[in-house]
């Protein structure tokens, strides 16, 4: 009796985890697998409410590197508190499967850090009105957990409200957010890039033609170059007589709020962010003067 029994829970548990690996399955084949939380897919936060430092940025949620994360701000008297973020998509979605990963946070030094009770709502209406709730679900601890929406909802933003967490008094931190579903209807043309976006690292002047970028900014008097959808920016940054370069992947909203990261050697450095200037000469720069400042030649910059 005792084996036979053993042997109805073994199925048992075969036959659920099967199940459980169709319905992931299921779920993969109609949303393609892309996560639209990324900032190389379009997303881009527009708003939270902190981040320890810029080591530890909101944007590491939408990065797709695990090495990275996002750590909650400095405590105050009381401890953390409840943080939120909201999230723009590239377009809007009929949302299927959401995920929280918590597994390359600091949960040894820190015991408890993991985020748990998180809340989706989303909108088409704005980034700021019309928030429907989605769901509320318990995010694993040093873990990764997913879950399977019982009918697909409509979002262009999303917002997630961090409720709670695994009992750390001071610090909660994230891995990543995933966010799973099909584009609806027509996308919207993307805002128009040209021009000067005020940032964390001062002025920053963008000229695009097709799917190449260039620009130059005001501080260290750098150069950038790289290529772009008219959305996300994938670009080079030079300065110092090229003595010091590295990457970036910035998102422009339809807003005009551009934010994103920033990296030399390989290494995420923090958030690169700003705002488009309605003046457009508020800045002057040249960016192919900027190019040859920092070592390129004629003949390079006209064959980027």
């Amino acid at each position: 009796m005792l084996l036979a029994r053993l042997a109805f829970l073994v199925m048992g548990a075969v036959v659920l985890l099967g199940c459980m690996d169709a319905a992931a399955a299921s779920g993969a084949d109609a949303d393609n697998g892309k996560n639209i939380l990324l900032m190389k897919n379009g997303g881009v936060i527009l708003a939270h409410t902190g981040q320890y430092d810029k080591e530890f940025p909101a944007n590491a949620m939408i990065e797709g590197n695990l090495l990275n994360y996002w750590a909650s701000g400095k405590p105050g008297l009381r401890g953390w508190s409840p943080q939120s973020f909201v999230i723009e998509l590239d377009r809007q979605y009929e949302l299927t499967r959401l995920a929280v990963d918590n597994r390359e946070i600091d949960e040894e030094a820190y015991p408890g850090v993991s985020a748990r009770k998180i809340r989706f709502s989303a909108s088409t209406t704005s980034s700021q009105a019309g928030w429907e709730p989605v769901v509320s679900m318990e995010a694993a601890q040093f873990s990764r957990k997913e879950i399977v929406l019982e009918k697909p909802v409509k979002a262009r933003w999303l917002k997630i409200e961090i409720l709670s967490n695994y009992g750390n008094e001071y610090y909660t931190e994230i891995n990543e957010l995933e966010a799973y579903g099909k584009p609806v209807g027509e996308p919207e043309p993307f805002l128009d890039p040209n021009g000067v976006y005020q940032t964390n690292y001062k002025a920053l002047k963008l000229q695009v033609d097709g799917n190449k970028v260039t620009g130059c900014y005001e501080l260290d008097k750098g150069y950038v170059h790289g290529t772009t959808n008219g959305r996300v920016f994938d670009i080079e940054w030079i300065e110092h007589k090229g003595e010091e370069h590295g990457r970036a992947l910035l998102v422009l909203s339809s807003g005009g709020f551009l934010n994103g990261l920033w990296y030399e050697k390989g290494i995420m450095k923090g958030p690169w962010f700003g705002n488009k200037l309605k003046d457009q000469h508020a800045f002057e720069c040249d960016p192919i003067s900027a190019a040859i400042d920092v070592g390129f030649k004629a003949d390079t910059i006209v064959n980027q």
